[in-house]
């Protein structure tokens, strides 16, 4: 490395450093805000499904009278309030003065004598979260209440309960814990790389390029005998840095979190468990990364955070402000993000070969498929050669543009 590039970068580091704008988005920032993140949000979903689970839903029904035995059932139930409405049922419903409405036909309990199929009118809201909680638990009671009616009528005709059994499915996951563990990260950590290392550099672009030039410093600096391809170099590698540690920062605290915390393996073991007649035991889950898999992983967010250093600091330039310069990186950090939380979001996709030349979104499904575990040559070499590709692109833009007495002094 050039002398003088490094002087720039050592330079330019220093202020940053220096600059408390820069540090806290830089290091204190996704040092805390992941934790806080990771921690805060699987314990408010936990909080709110408890809470749901708690809360008591108003019922109001329609010819109680027609079904004596259901609507016992119902009122047995704690979680359920059985309300008067004077009004018509379905308004209250939309109102929200009732969760959830039961009309009961006519001739009921004659139908169920009469070993008939009765069908009961259900009005609900399906905006409302305790209308979907009040419509689950009366279908609980329903279907208890006819396996009741099952029996009693097995038991009057003498017929051996047995005739009704039936198929039922054990699954069994052949997905090891360390796959079912990089599935989960593989959810949240591509988004978080690609995410911190646009935004985690983005100060220090803005600073040492519109920044330099709102407080006039950037003219000095050209006027030194250093090849402006020297300072662009400096300014480029000090932008790079700071993304970079930012985003071993963010993903480092978010690893530490969601191991310490349980996060949403608590959570998805929680939900395994409560399966039907307990049939199906909950999976382990281990979230460990392989070496290989946070070698790749460091390897790859290397040259992505080179690439999107390069172009944040291209544009940064064209800036006269600070503030302007915010305004013009914003749309583009968009135009990133949204393919790739697209992708990372959509269900079922495979992506094809040519997918992992896409910048960033390249990134992002390589880092999912690492993380489960599965390392394909091809996509590696595809995805590392594009970005390398388009970081050479990226500072070769950025130099040029330096190199415009134009854009640098524009008014």
């Amino acid at each position: 490395m050039r002398k003088t590039i490094l002087t720039i970068f050592k330079k330019e580091l220093k202020d940053t450093i220096r600059d408390r704008r820069t540090l806290m988005a830089m290091v204190v920032m996704p040092m805390l805000l992941m934790p806080v993140m990771t921690i805060g949000m699987f314990k408010f979903m936990e909080y709110q499904m408890e809470k749901q689970g708690e809360k008591v839903v108003k019922i109001s029904i329609i010819e109680k009278g027609e079904a004596p035995a259901l609507i016992e059932m119902i009122e047995n139930q704690e979680k359920i309030e059985i309300v008067e409405t004077d009004g018509e049922i379905k308004d209250a419903v939309t109102n929200g003065d009732l969760d959830l409405g039961i009309i009961i036909p006519e001739n009921f309990q004659e139908n169920i004598d009469n070993q008939e199929v009765v069908g009961i009118a259900i009005i609900k809201k399906s905006t409302n979260l305790d209308s979907e909680s009040a419509l689950a638990r009366v279908s609980f009671l329903v279907a208890n209440f006819n396996d009741q009616i099952l029996q009693e009528r097995f038991a009057n005709q003498e017929i051996n309960p047995k005739v009704l059994s039936k198929v039922i499915i054990i699954p069994e996951d052949v997905a090891t814990e360390k796959e079912t563990g990089g599935f989960l990260l593989g959810l949240i950590i591509p988004l978080f790389i690609v995410m911190w290392a646009i935004t985690g550099g983005q100060y220090t672009a803005i600073d040492v390029s519109a920044g330099e030039k709102e407080r006039k410093t950037l003219e000095s600096l050209l006027l030194t005998p250093v090849k402006r391809m020297d300072i662009v170099f400096g300014k480029f590698l000090t932008v790079s840095t700071v993304a970079l540690t930012s985003v071993i920062v963010a993903i480092g605290s978010f690893y530490v979190a969601l191991i310490y915390s349980g996060g949403f393996g608590s959570m998805m073991q929680d939900g395994q468990s409560s399966g039907a007649e307990g049939i199906v035991e909950s999976a382990a889950i281990n979230f460990s990364i392989e070496p290989q898999a946070v070698l790749l992983l460091l390897v790859v967010s290397i040259f992505l955070v080179l690439m999107f250093s390069a172009i944040i600091l291209s544009i940064a330039i064209f800036a006269k402000s600070f503030k302007e310069a915010q305004s013009y990186i914003g749309p583009s950090y968009l135009v990133v993000i949204l393919p790739v939380v697209l992708v990372n979001s959509m269900p079922g996709f495979e992506p094809t070969f040519w997918f992992f030349a896409i910048p960033a979104v390249n990134a992002t499904l390589l880092f999912k498929e690492v993380l489960m575990g599965v390392y394909n040559s091809g996509h590696i070499l595809l995805t590392l050669s594009s970005l390398i590709i388009y970081s050479v692109i990226a500072i070769f833009i950025a130099t040029k543009i330096y190199s415009k007495e134009g854009v640098l002094f524009r008014d």
